[in-house]
């Protein structure tokens, strides 16, 4: 081994390491892609703790509320990127994103400043400004 083999850039071999979701497993609230269904699932998940008597459980989901919404997001996002791959025109797949980055603005107000940047970021990166 020389010396300059210490600089080489190796290939590394990614993989993806995240669990995707299979075929067989149910879509609930925190697996979906579609944004109604996620906001909806949240607030009726947190309801349904409540109505139990599980308020640990519920105010746990609370306080991982903008944690489980950026994980919605980068989902949603490559459900987005894949769905708009196809399109080979630029500005009908803007259009596309666009639309459907807006069926998340439609629950701006369940989002903090810090969801509503990464929904934002995530837009352009998805763009590809």
């Amino acid at each position: 081994m020389s010396f300059f083999n210490l600089f080489k850039k190796k290939n590394s071999d990614t993989t993806n390491t995240e669990p995707e979701s299979t075929p067989n497993e149910p879509i609930t609230w925190e697996n979906t892609t579609v944004a109604d269904d996620f906001f909806t699932g949240y607030l009726d998940a947190i309801s349904q703790l409540e109505d139990d008597g599980q308020t640990a459980a519920a105010e746990t989901l609370r306080a991982n509320e903008s944690t489980l919404q950026i994980a919605f997001i980068d989902r949603f996002a490559k459900h987005v990127q894949s769905e708009t791959a196809v399109i080979k025109d630029t500005e009908e797949r803007t259009t596309a994103i666009i639309t459907a980055i807006d069926t998340i603005r439609v629950h701006n107000k369940q989002m903090n400043i810090a969801v509503r940047a990464h929904l934002a970021q995530t837009k352009k990166t998805l763009i590809g400004e």
